[in-house]
């Protein structure tokens, strides 16, 4: 294997295997083109990529959005840490400037964060009525048996895992709750997780 194509599968893997999920607000995504998916890959998590450096593979429709499969090629540097370990410190984007890669993990847990507060928030509220209307709150130690009870009468939408693609956790007993994600670490009871209460 080269290191060019070790390179391109660390990206790849970076970046969710490769596949990107791509919602056009302007247009359906029905409409939504190779040439347009490819330009906003190349914009994706702030990092600026020419063009050039993302092939479009496949580009499927849904409702109102995509699934863009796609090859993106950059340029990764490497420093040998402790115990002499290798780990990825910088990215370089299309001006072939270099980007701090803890930085943009940093932001993309940001988003991750504020997305996974929206998430619990949704189920609070949904919980809420549950309660409502009668009387009490779910008694489980199981957020998947949570989301049975509150689906679809309750909650819409079927909300099983965090943007870290971990299984929220949900205790509750008649008068009270918790939700919780356990944040970018994936550690639960740390100061990273994104808890809702009640």
């Amino acid at each position: 294997m080269t290191k060019r194509t070790m390179l391109i599968i660390s990206l790849v893997a970076l970046v969710a295997a490769g596949t990107f999920v791509v919602a056009s607000s302007t247009r359906a995504a029905g409409d939504l083109t190779a040439k347009e998916a490819r330009r906003l890959i190349a914009r994706m998590a702030g990092i600026e990529l020419p063009s050039d450096a993302v092939r479009v593979k496949e580009v499927s429709s849904s409702g109102d959005s995509a699934i863009v499969v796609a090859q993106v090629e950059t340029a990764f540097r490497l420093v040998k840490g402790d115990k002499d370990k290798w780990r990825i410190t910088e990215i370089r984007t299309g001006d072939r400037r270099w980007e701090d890669l803890d930085t943009l993990m940093r932001a993309l847990n940001v988003e991750k964060t504020a997305r996974a507060r929206a998430e619990l928030e949704s189920i609070a509220t949904a919980l809420e009525s549950f309660r409502r209307e009668r009387g009490f709150y779910l008694e489980s130690k199981s957020e998947a048996t949570l989301i049975d009870h509150l689906n679809p009468r309750y909650l819409a939408r079927v909300i099983r895992v965090d943007p870290w693609h971990k299984a929220y956790e949900y205790e509750g007993s008649r008068g009270s709750f918790v939700l919780r994600s356990a944040g970018p670490d994936g550690k639960p009871n740390t100061s990273d997780d994104v808890t809702v209460t009640h």
